[in-house]
């Protein structure tokens, strides 16, 4: 008799960690695969009027730019698979989208502080996008903090566990993937 996989949610907001720790659990679980809501992006993107300038910036930080449907028919679809055990979602606001948090067996937030947070967004989007500092730092500064205040950060409140990664996650992975294997003999 087959079981559906176990679908575990991870998020937080933008640099906190959720990609690191979705990758570090890919590989400790076994048959896991990794379904990230990037992939997910709207072609046309709500607007965000920024509090800070008064201006109109495309908003990747809103439920709504992510298409929820599509996810979910990914996710449906995985779930159906008799080689695959273990299903991370990965995403900054994945949990604010009721359809895709009802498909979560089990959902883990990410928290660092925001200095932490923004110093390795703009690590990250100089190396992957090619973005200088001041465009990073001014979409953080105009929309993104923004947002995850009213997106991001609260969506913990649905979080069956809180994992800290200011500095690095320590054993947090090991005991992640502990009760995840447990869950699945259950």
């Amino acid at each position: 008799m087959s079981r559906k996989p176990i679908v575990i949610g991870i998020s937080g907001p933008s640099g906190s960690g959720k990609s690191t720790l979705s990758a570090m659990l890919a590989q400790m679980l076994p048959n896991a695969v990794v379904v990230n809501a990037d992939k997910y992006y709207k072609k046309e993107l709500p607007v965000i009027v920024s509090p800070l300038d008064g201006k109109e910036y495309p908003d990747w930080n809103h439920p709504t730019s992510i298409d929820a449907a599509g996810m979910c028919a990914e996710l449906d679809e995985l779930c159906t698979r008799e080689d695959l055990d273990f299903i991370i979602a990965d995403g900054a606001f994945i949990f604010c989208i009721d359809e895709v948090r009802a498909r979560l067996d089990y959902k883990i937030f990410v928290w660092a502080e925001i200095e932490t947070r923004i110093y390795r967004r703009i690590c990250r989007n100089i190396t992957l996008k090619g973005q200088t500092p001041e465009f990073i730092g001014g979409y953080y500064l105009a929309c993104v903090r923004y947002r995850e205040a009213e997106y991001s950060v609260p969506s913990q409140k649905w979080a069956d566990v809180i994992v800290n990664n200011e500095r690095d996650f320590g054993e947090m992975p090991q005991i992640l993937t502990e009760k995840l294997l447990s869950m699945r003999q259950n």
